[in-house]
């Protein structure tokens, strides 16, 4: 209905030509220039968002942003793929709100686009995002996710929403299920994080998606890596070629030098010393630890705050408030410490982080640059990262060199480790709920540990059980595991 003028309404009247020219021929024959010079204004945005991004201080575009934006306002399906902290939220937001406001979206033709994240905390902070910008058009948008309430959402679908911000699972319920759920004139879909959602298993759910949605409609898919897996579901849900933007790599380089990166090797036992150590030290500056399982992430802040470190943990074991909560709590303070799994490695933007420490190192190299991607963001932002390794992994370094990272190599003091060793075996006798958690943590990371695909670098029977059993706060080893 509204599809096929799509495109001449969105070129005549907002975007000028001689810019869409110029970005193809950047893209095409000058893929290594970076395009961060341009701004906003040199696209005929409307008032309403051009006054908003003055606001936040958005003046120029990033790399993303310059060549993503013309082709999404002239109706392109796209496949982008740019490091995190590129500004991909922005890259595709804005072209939504600028269709919308151009073609005077009417609310009773139901919802124009949707944007899918693959987690919940992705989804709200894109939700704000859009609400932020949203602030002085008069557009519904709405948000879809597990956990919230479904006959809430019910009714604002009913209601009608013209953008929907939403987790695959819940999206697919409500085509399936909702009656007053008005999709059948979309005209764009967005699938941010698009790797991230194939990776935890949302496959099925996009391909079912895809199915029930009108099949006239624009599609973008953007991604912080570009992998076999998202080639291949890319060349399904497309039904044309789309405009392929890959600029990761100058945005990598640009990302990665405002941090310093570094590693240190340590023995087992000496992690939970190390760690306990650099908390205290940078007690007042904002850090990211990030763990390997959900339950590594629940003993240890537990421990952490008997032994008197206030830490917000974030985790898929949380109850969704919770998880909210959390995760607000942690954005909004000046100084705090975060123990999470990889839920806070993808496109969270959470401002002026310090110090990213990676007490279990990631499933993938390649995950790192995502964990450390939650530091040095925004033109002048600075950090430090740092990884703990065991002398077993030592050949874990020679694939981040792999990804043109220069790693340093951070010593410390000899460390003692036997005292907290004996304060944490004592906590765990006094306390029947604590010694529950580090049991099944310790057990949570021998499954994780044999899940590596480095198998010559990640080999559990270089570890030694006594001391890894020690460094959990358990004595007696035998009671956990044979």
């Amino acid at each position: 209905m509204f599809y096929s003028n799509y495109k001449s309404v969105i070129f005549r009247n907002r975007l000028k030509i001689s810019l869409i020219e110029g970005i193809r021929w950047h893209i095409f024959l000058k893929k290594n220039t970076i395009l961060t010079k341009h701004t906003f204004d040199i696209i005929c945005f409307s008032g309403s968002t051009l006054f908003r991004l003055i606001e936040f201080n958005f003046i120029h575009m990033t790399q993303i942003q310059s060549i993503g934006i013309p082709f999404q306002l002239s109706g392109f399906d796209i496949l982008g793929s740019a490091q995190t902290g590129s500004g991909k939220t922005l890259a595709f937001s804005i072209p939504i709100i600028e269709f919308i406001y151009t073609i005077k979206w009417n609310i009773l033709n139901g919802t124009a686009s949707i944007v899918i994240s693959p987690t919940r905390e992705l989804t709200i902070q894109t939700y704000h995002v859009f609400r932020d910008l949203l602030q002085y058009h008069h557009h519904s948008h709405g948000i879809l996710m597990g956990g919230a309430n479904r006959k809430t959402e019910i009714e604002k679908l009913r209601r009608g929403q013209e953008i929907l911000i939403t987790t695959p699972g819940r999206l697919l319920d409500h085509l399936k299920s909702t009656i007053d759920f008005k999709y059948k004139n979309l005209q764009q879909i967005i699938v941010d994080e698009a790797d991230r959602c194939l990776e935890v298993g949302f496959e099925d759910e996009l391909n079912e998606i895809f199915k029930i949605l009108p099949k006239k409609k624009q599609i973008v898919m953007f991604t912080a890596t570009s992998n076999r897996q998202t080639n291949l579901i890319s060349s399904f849900l497309f039904k044309k070629k789309p405009i392929y933007i890959d600029i990761k790599n100058g945005i990598q380089k640009n990302n990665l030098i405002s941090i310093l990166h570094g590693f240190t090797v340590c023995q087992i036992e000496e992690k939970l010393q190390l760690l306990f150590s650099l908390v205290k030290k940078n007690y007042n500056k904002k850090m990211i630890v990030f763990f390997s399982s959900c339950n590594e992430v629940k003993f240890y802040s537990s421990l952490f705050r008997l032994l008197n470190v206030e830490i917000v943990e974030l985790h898929g074991k949380q109850r969704q408030t919770k998880r909210i909560s959390a995760f607000f709590l942690f954005c909004k303070s000046a100084k705090s410490i975060l123990f999470s799994t990889d839920l806070a490695a993808r496109g969270l933007d959470i401002p002026a982080v310090d110090w990213i420490i990676q007490f279990s190192p990631p499933l993938d190299p390649k995950e790192y640059i995502h964990r450390t991607g939650r530091t040095g963001r925004g033109v002048n932002g600075k950090g430090k990262a740092i990884i703990f390794l065991l002398p077993s992994e030592i050949g874990f370094l020679k694939y981040l060199k792999k990804e043109e990272l220069e790693m340093n190599e951070f010593r410390f003091p000899r460390i003692e480790s036997f005292r907290l060793q004996k304060k944490v075996a004592s906590l765990l006798e006094k306390n029947s709920y604590l010694s529950k958690l580090s049991k099944d943590a310790l057990k949570s990371f021998i499954h994780s540990y044999k899940n590596y695909t480095l198998k010559e670098i990640f080999d559990l029977k270089k570890i030694n059980k006594i001391s890894l059993a020690k460094s959990f706060g358990i004595v007696n080893l035998k009671k956990i595991i044979s």
